[in-house]
């Protein structure tokens, strides 16, 4: 439990240090669910942190949302983990067949998400794609597309923290 706190901790410290939360959407982090979707051919995809109880969306595409609670999601699950979580059946699938989004509208019938991993470790979100049908499970290519795309988000959304840092720095 203390381990889990410590955790929560650093995550929200990291995510409040790159300065994206509550902010409009920017071509940036655009280009990356862009990619995502198309990769796995998919209608929806999200760039997503996860901020105490919020999951807050940075960029997506496929659904107009900008933050939901934590618990109301997939990628909470998907931090803290060596690879992608990939979810081929959520109706099925006891973590997911209670959310919102499986059991209405959209639907979500297929989710696999990369985390959002920040150079000291912290895993701040996730890059994901969503369907809303079922599907087999993605391809060893597939999945290390989503992680190396999820790597250059990580990396983008460090930049983007350097510079707001050194512009309220001024």
């Amino acid at each position: 439990m203390l381990k889990n706190l410590f955790q929560e901790r650093r995550r929200s410290h990291a995510v409040k240090r790159l300065g994206v939360l509550d902010t409009l959407p920017e071509p940036a982090f655009d280009r990356f669910v862009n990619q995502a979707a198309l990769a796995f051919d998919a209608p929806i995809a999200l760039l997503s942190l996860i901020h105490s109880d919020d999951q807050w969306f940075k960029a997506t595409i496929g659904l107009a949302l900008t933050c939901i609670p934590r618990d109301s999601g997939f990628c909470g699950f998907a931090l803290d983990q060596g690879g992608v979580l990939e979810c081929c059946d959520p109706e099925t699938d006891a973590r997911f067949a209670q959310l919102g989004v499986v059991t209405g509208d959209p639907f979500i019938r297929y989710y696999i998400g990369a985390p959002l991993r920040m150079l000291n470790g912290v895993d701040v979100g996730a890059l994901c794609v969503l369907d809303t049908v079922k599907r087999s499970p993605s391809s060893a290519d597939q999945r290390a597309y989503l992680l190396g795309l999820a790597r250059q988000a990580s990396m983008a959304l460090e930049a983007r923290g350097d510079l707001w840092r050194e512009g309220a720095a001024a």
